[in-house]
């Protein structure tokens, strides 16, 4: 990565090198943990030169992929000590990285292709560059025994696990909420699953978190259902459109949640049976754990650590309550 003469002994991140916005804002991420201040402090220093920098409002921004407001990137670099300099240079960066953006809107789409319909002047894609951002874009050809996985799937013949057997065909028999939903995990209530960024393989990836319920939205989740017993977990978001989480299986990522604008690309990867767990909690809202479909249908949706940010994985089903969800309207 290219480097600045006048780094302000904060390691010379070079901004002009970031071509859309999720490269700047993993610079502005690298930036934050080399300057080694707390969110907190931030916000402090900004006070000191009498200028706002909400904590809350930086670690939304440093955990989105959408460009940041011109004024918030100068308070922030101003706060991690840059200079006057360092902050034009990264100005202009964002400026660049917009107006790019706005080009590429104006262009037609390619023959046979659909227009990019969610991307957002902050998040335009490099030429074949793979793009860790929401909502990842996959084109994806099924194998011919992934087609017929899928084609089993859609008409409601269940297929067998890894050890013989049937998955459980114990779905809920009431009725699943309509319409918008929150996704609680029972052992944390006042958190909701939602989209959180991870640093994976040296990449930032969007992934499913839990975060406070107040921070998840956007984006929207739905449960959308897909036959056999089986539902989509879709979220919606203003910006970057429609995203269906699937379960990821690279190395250095196997295990984590990621959606994808194509709902139907990762075949039952991305398909979850919704059981019932337990009735109901003193919090509110039916429990029920979050399946995975055909191979891995002996996997559960698991928030592997405690509080804000932990992310969700699929592990092994256990029945503990670190796999049980409440899942209501909102």
């Amino acid at each position: 990565m290219a480097r600045m003469k006048s780094t302000g002994g904060l390691g010379g991140l070079d901004p002009a090198a970031a071509e859309d916005a999720v490269a700047l804002v993993g610079l502005m991420q690298q930036l934050k943990e080399q300057s080694g201040l707390t969110y907190r402090q931030l916000e402090q220093r900004a006070a000191e030169r009498g200028e706002v920098l909400a904590r809350s409002t930086l670690a939304d921004v440093l955990g989105r992929r959408t460009l940041p407001r011109a004024e918030l990137l100068a308070v922030f670099l101003r706060a991690c000590g840059c200079a006057d300099g360092e902050v034009d240079t990264w100005l202009a960066a964002r400026q660049g990285i917009e107006e790019r953006a706005a080009a590429r809107a104006q262009e037609p789409p390619d023959a046979g292709e659909a227009p990019e319909a969610d991307e957002s002047p902050g998040g335009a894609t490099v030429p074949g560059t793979p793009r860790p951002g929401p909502y990842r874009r996959r084109r994806v050809l099924l194998s011919g025994a992934a087609a017929l996985v899928a084609l089993l799937l859609a008409a409601g013949i269940p297929l067998l696990t890894g050890d013989g057997t049937a998955p459980p065909q114990a779905v809920a028999r009431s009725p699943l909420p309509t319409g918008e939903v929150r996704i609680r995990p029972l052992r944390d209530p006042d958190l909701c699953l939602t989209d959180g960024r991870v640093l994976r393989a040296r990449q930032y990836r969007t992934v499913a978190v839990q975060r406070p319920c107040a921070q998840a939205v956007p984006p929207q989740t739905h449960l959308t259902a897909a036959g056999a017993g089986r539902h989509r977990i879709q979220w919606t978001h203003p910006d970057r459109g429609k995203g269906c989480l699937v379960l990821l299986s690279e190395p250095a990522l196997a295990g984590l949640l990621e959606p994808w604008d194509d709902c139907t690309a990762g075949g039952p990867a991305q398909l979850f049976r919704v059981e019932p767990a337990g009735g109901r909690a003193a919090a509110g809202g039916a429990a029920y754990r979050l399946r995975l479909s055909g191979d891995d249908a002996g996997r559960c949706v698991t928030v592997g650590g405690g509080g804000p940010g932990a992310t969700a994985l699929a592990r092994p089903c256990t029945g503990a309550d670190d796999q049980k969800f409440l899942i209501g309207p909102r």
